[in-house]
């Protein structure tokens, strides 16, 4: 498992804080073996003055736990475990002994939850300032963990230098590891990489100063990224840039944070997914009635909350309400939590079914397969979708329509590579995910190959922020849709690059040109979907 410290392998060796007042041992994933506090305390004994830490995380537990331990010429040596959940950090117990057993029994204790050790009172003065997160004082080094290369299913997670800090979200909550961050005053990347989505937070002594997902930048990137459960991160040290998007303390985004993700659980356990449909439970009520049920609700952006719930009508789904409406899950959230519990709307994985009869009876008088086979000679047999030319001909007929009508549009480039050797994918694993992509587009959304070994969709009436929606949405339909054996096997990473018009550029070669530039930068960056407009403002 990745991260992990396993026993019977090597463990790197020890760091030393520059000050030399620390001495860091390697992060464990379990709770420390009474061989290693006997090892603590062996060397703090050899080398009196110097704190000896461990800091690990047990699986199922959403907290970072400390050991420390300090021989002086006070008595009998100094321990402390000290921990750090969502909401906070603290000191759990500080003890004088000589007794390494008894102290394994207690952070074996602490660390399963059956007993909370008593307080033995030591002062300030005999402990210092080390009293911390799995990271030392100030002026201390990081510790330097087991460095794995991995590369999961459908994600692009390049290995760059050595991370000191690196593992999996589901085990340690992106909140705690940015507290550590923070209570270390750590200067570097912490890169984050979940299924279809890629962020690079930078810190500046323990403070963020800028975060970007490829689509967005600033403090609700950071918001929105510590809302996931599933991924990976790493943490790697002295990089920086001269970007400063964050003018917010860490402790104030962790606490906004925390509501969104608790709105969102909620949301979950109704039954909200992107195909989930938003249905109004009264189309007729009137702007007064609306006002007297919302204001009994809590404060959110009311005029942006009338525009969502207009725009929900009778129904629609969550996907094509931020298609229509492309927000940040910090702005949506909130208002879609607020109308679901004031019982103004709905959440179905179906329609409502009288108004499905109604369309079902529209479509019945169109023969759609016949209409499909217009297209056959347009497409490529191995992978059926348009050629390259043919995409080119529909991406013009949008752009006259800009033209003429002022419809906006979007083009998604991108690639699709084999993890396991950067190659490009079969037509086997094209075709087949094809099919996933057709299965969630809209029936004016138009796939083909872009070029020689990419591909490309173009989105009528489509804004870029729109597109990445749709883009993360294919990420995620993909990676859950079953394939054949072959397709399975060759892990296929997936990079978008969104550009449009107007938002953009006024013509066709100039909007060919930006997505494809775009997608060359996600594919050497950390996130699968890039926006051309970023590249712009970065640049």
């Amino acid at each position: 498992m990745l991260g992990r410290s396993n026993q019977n392998k090597e463990r790197p060796a020890p760091r030393r804080s520059h000050s030399s007042t620390s001495l860091k041992l390697p992060q464990l994933w379990e709770v420390p073996s009474l061989e290693t506090v006997n090892k603590m305390m062996q060397m703090a004994k050899k080398d009196e003055g110097i704190m000896v830490e461990q800091f690990w995380s047990v699986e199922g537990q959403n907290r970072l736990l400390s050991l420390q331990v300090k021989a002086d010429n006070e008595g009998d040596p100094a321990w402390s475990l000290s921990m750090t959940d969502l909401a906070e950090n603290k000191l759990m117990w500080q003890h004088r002994t000589s007794d390494t057993g008894l102290i394994h029994s207690l952070i074996v204790a602490e660390s399963t939850g059956q007993v909370t050790a008593v307080s033995t009172p030591l002062e300030s003065r005999q402990m210092g300032a080390s009293i911390t997160l799995g990271v030392g004082p100030e002026d201390a080094e990081p510790v330097k963990q087991e460095t794995k290369i991995f590369r999961p299913k459908n994600e692009n997670f390049v290995e760059e230098k050595e991370a000191v800090l690196q593992g999996d979200i589901n085990k340690v909550q992106l909140p705690n590891v940015m507290q550590s961050i923070q209570m270390g005053r750590l200067t570097g990347r912490l890169a984050v990489r979940s299924e279809g989505r890629g962020v690079d937070v930078y810190f500046d002594d323990g403070e963020p100063v800028h975060a970007s997902d490829g689509v967005d930048t600033g403090a609700e990137v950071i918001i929105d990224m510590m809302s996931l459960n599933s991924g990976k991160f790493r943490f790697i040290p002295d990089e920086r840039t001269v970007e400063r998007t964050i003018d917010r303390r860490l402790d104030g985004l962790i606490m906004e944070a925390v509501t969104l993700v608790d709105q969102s659980a909620f949301l979950e356990r109704e039954g909200l997914t992107m195909e989930a449909y938003l249905i109004c439970k009264n189309p007729n009520i009137t702007f007064e009635e609306y006002s007297e049920i919302i204001s009994k609700g809590p404060p959110v952006d009311d005029m942006l909350q009338r525009v969502i719930f207009k725009d929900i009508g009778e129904f629609k789904t969550l996907l094509d309400l931020l298609r229509s409406k492309p927000l940040k899950r910090s702005e949506w959230v909130p208002i879609i939590f607020n109308l679901v519990t004031l019982n103004l709307v709905s959440i179905s994985d179906k329609p409502p079914t009288s108004r499905k009869t109604a369309q079902l009876g529209e479509m019945a008088q169109v023969d759609f397969k016949t209409l499909e086979q217009v297209l056959k000679p347009l497409m490529r047999y191995e992978t059926g979708i348009l050629t390259y030319p043919a995409f080119q001909y529909f991406v013009a007929q949008e752009c006259f329509r800009y033209e003429l009508c002022g419809m906006p549009l979007s083009v998604l480039v991108f690639s699709m590579k084999k993890g396991t050797d950067g190659g490009a994918a079969d037509a086997l694993a094209a075709r087949e995910i094809m099919a996933v992509i057709g299965a969630v587009k809209r029936p004016i959304d138009m796939i083909g190959h872009f070029q020689m070994f990419d591909y490309a969709m173009v989105l009528p009436n489509t804004g870029t922020r729109s597109a990445a929606v749709f883009a993360q949405k294919i990420h995620e339909a993909v990676g859950s849709a079953k394939f054949s054996n072959d397709t399975m096997n060759q892990h296929i990473v997936m990079c978008f690059g969104i550009a449009g018009i107007p938002e953009n550029c006024r013509s066709m070669g100039q909007l060919l040109s930006a997505a494809s530039e775009a997608k060359k930068h996600a594919e050497s960056s950390m996130s699968p979907v890039v926006l051309y407009q970023n590249l712009q403002i970065q640049g």
